[in-house]
């Protein structure tokens, strides 16, 4: 069996910091300085266990969030390179258009852009987002 022993302990305050105490522990509820120093001894490791788990807590969610960005980067690279192979063979294989058909290639060109957006829209609508999602998971 083990015995608890006290300890006696004692404290040098100035009368302010005495009157402080005192204070303190009144509008706390306790009858002597003594328990209200007891009770925030107790409290101090209560806070200092609430602490590690906030910051545990907030460190899973740095790293869930860290996860999510790369996530997110791998995708922005997809679709840039997506995007840059797209150029690249309008570029190489789009014959430029003479002087005098230049007007008509501009509306040509302005009315395939709307339908490339519309096709964009449904296409993400469709499940195409879900490919490219599966795409950017890909780490080669």
């Amino acid at each position: 069996m083990s015995r608890r022993r006290n300890v006696h302990l004692q404290l040098w305050l100035t009368a302010e910091e005495s009157c402080r105490l005192k204070e303190m522990a009144q509008q706390s509820g306790y009858k002597r300085c003594e328990e209200f120093v007891r009770a925030g001894l107790a409290k101090q490791g209560r806070l200092t266990e609430e602490l590690h788990s906030l910051e545990k807590r907030q460190a899973a969610t740095l790293i869930a969030m860290r996860t999510e960005v790369a996530r997110l980067q791998r995708t922005e690279y997809v679709i840039f390179a997506m995007l840059e192979n797209l150029a690249k063979t309008i570029l190489t294989y789009m014959p430029m258009p003479s002087a005098e058909n230049k007007s008509a290639a501009i509306a040509l060109g302005k009315a395939a852009y709307e339908r490339y957006l519309r096709a964009v829209g449904t296409s993400l609508n469709n499940g195409s987002k879900t490919a490219l999602e599966t795409l950017a998971r890909l780490d080669g």
